[in-house]
């Protein structure tokens, strides 16, 4: 499926470029073309019509994407149409995000803002591909709040949680000013176990490190980005993203899918990172915990990466 990203869009024909068509007109007419159709249904099957049915939907219901380009909103859905995951945010599992992307204009010497759509996982995403893989026997993630955590060294790795959680009120409060960090989980078949616990400052400083929309957002006070409007679910990403990608032992599917969250493709079908740097894959196999460097190729959607974080 790697090399079928560019085909989808020259085989969307030229409905992408008319001028003066909204672009919810144009995506549900590249949705309605029979070699659109055709791509789609060869990785969804019979699935197919309703995922495209779903594009038009998420784009009809949000005022921003209505603003990126209809090739750049069918390159992102066909990406998460090879994972065969729903592209609807509210169910936490793919989304299709505008992203202003910086190109530089000759002629006025100067950047200009242009909006594209973005293919993002979500954390309900990863823990999807997980359990796909066959590998994980167990796996969690949680908030954590303040009462809840005894100790973490940062240096180890090692947490210390209290053991009884029916003193603890915060969780059940809902006080979120009390939440101290992110925490994620697993065990494997083979009976290997790994935890990963990040408190929200060093999950704040990950997000201002490598989410140009989030330091937008902060230095300009706006709510443009995702990391600002739902903190925690990225946050949870983040924990679970960083656990799997560090310690798990990596599908073909969940390589791919860690190089193409966030990937921005343009016309000609070329993939890039725009707010976002890509995530180092540092381990195939849990029991080697050796770091390697995985090749990426930007032009490729069957590359790995993710940060949306």
């Amino acid at each position: 499926m790697a090399g079928q990203q560019p085909a989808v869009q020259q085989q969307a024909g030229q409905g992408q470029q008319q001028t003066g068509v909204s672009v919810a007109v144009q995506v549900k007419q590249m949705v309605s073309s029979d070699a659109v159709k055709k791509k789609f249904t060869e990785v969804l099957g019979q699935k197919a019509p309703q995922f495209l049915a779903s594009i038009t939907n998420v784009v009809a219901g949000s005022a921003q994407l209505k603003k990126c380009s209809a090739n750049s909103i069918m390159s992102a859905a066909f990406v998460a149409a090879t994972y065969d995951l729903p592209i609807d945010s509210n169910l936490g599992f793919s989304a299709l995000v505008p992203y202003n992307e910086s190109v530089w204009n000759p002629q006025t010497k100067e950047y200009d803002k242009i909006p594209r759509a973005q293919f993002q996982m979500m954390y309900k995403g990863f823990i999807q591909l997980a359990i796909r893989s066959g590998y994980y026997e167990k796996m969690n993630y949680a908030v954590v709040y303040e009462d809840e955590l005894k100790k973490y060294n940062p240096i180890t790795g090692e947490i210390d949680f209290v053991t009884d959680f029916s003193e603890c009120t915060q969780r059940d409060a809902g006080d979120e000013s009390k939440v101290v960090g992110y925490y994620a989980w697993f065990r494997l078949k083979t009976g290997f176990s790994q935890e990963l616990f990040m408190s929200k400052a060093a999950v704040d400083n990950h997000a201002k490190k490598y989410s140009q929309a989030y330091r937008y957002d902060i230095n300009k006070n706006k709510k443009s980005s995702k990391w600002t409007t739902d903190f925690e679910a990225m946050a949870l990403k983040t924990v679970i993203k960083l656990l799997l990608s560090k310690w798990g032992i990596l599908s073909v599917d969940m390589q791919r899918a860690i190089q193409d969250d966030q990937k921005v493709y343009d016309e000609d079908g070329n993939g890039g990172y725009g707010d976002n740097q890509p995530d180092v894959i540092e381990a195939q196999d849990a029991f080697e915990m050796q770091e390697i460097q995985e090749e990426q190729d930007s032009n490729q959607i069957g590359g790995l990466e993710l940060e949306e974080v």
